[in-house]
């Protein structure tokens, strides 16, 4: 079983760069076509694995929805299972505030109200492992959000990735007890890049 792993298109508060959590604002023009080109990405990722898409599915969160729904259209898929255990980090107070003010407010990023950042990759893995129980033996597309992204990767790959842009792609191989990165979001940026 293969899922790709995918981070949502770009919001107006990235650009700003404000922490969204739980809540956050839907794509911009820029990450709709960014979505789009997911989409297209993700049809060449399956070519070179030699797979299928079957299944569609993302975060509870709108701009997870809206992107997972251009990138159906790509793949001729309807988005379907809306997970909780897939949206971002919830940072409490700090949702809105530009990152650089936040991390001035609280240095220790400790923010008033925040989900605890050992909490995201459990209930991250909870979430993938429920899709893959609904799916089973069926390669999927899942879209998420940049810490939950960044946080699997790092724990399947014992090497903490960074940030990653809207739209980087994952490909993990294997199943709940064993999954696998085949496809690392920084290849595939790379490939991208030339």
């Amino acid at each position: 079983m293969r899922l790709a792993l995918v981070r949502h298109g770009q919001t107006d508060w990235n650009i700003q760069r404000r922490y969204q959590g739980w809540e956050g604002l839907d794509l911009n023009e820029v990450g709709r076509s960014q979505a789009r080109g997911v989409g297209e990405r993700l049809v060449g990722v399956a070519d070179a694995l030699g797979t299928e898409w079957r299944w569609l599915a993302s975060s509870s969160s709108q701009r997870a929805v809206t992107t997972a729904r251009i990138i159906g259209e790509q793949l001729g898929l309807v988005p379907g299972d809306r997970s909780d255990d897939l949206v971002e980090r919830g940072f409490g107070v700090a949702e809105g505030m530009l990152i650089e003010e936040a991390r001035t407010t609280w240095p220790t990023r400790e923010y008033p109200g925040a989900e605890p950042v050992d909490a995201v990759l459990p209930r991250a893995l909870r979430g993938i492992a429920a899709l893959a129980a609904a799916h089973p033996g069926e390669d999927g597309v899942v879209v998420t959000h940049g810490t939950t992204l960044r946080l699997v990767v790092g724990h399947l790959t014992s090497e903490d990735p960074g940030s990653l842009p809207n739209g980087a792609i994952a490909v993990l191989d294997g199943g709940p007890d064993s999954w696998r990165v085949v496809v690392h979001p920084l290849d595939t940026l790379r490939s991208e890049r030339g």
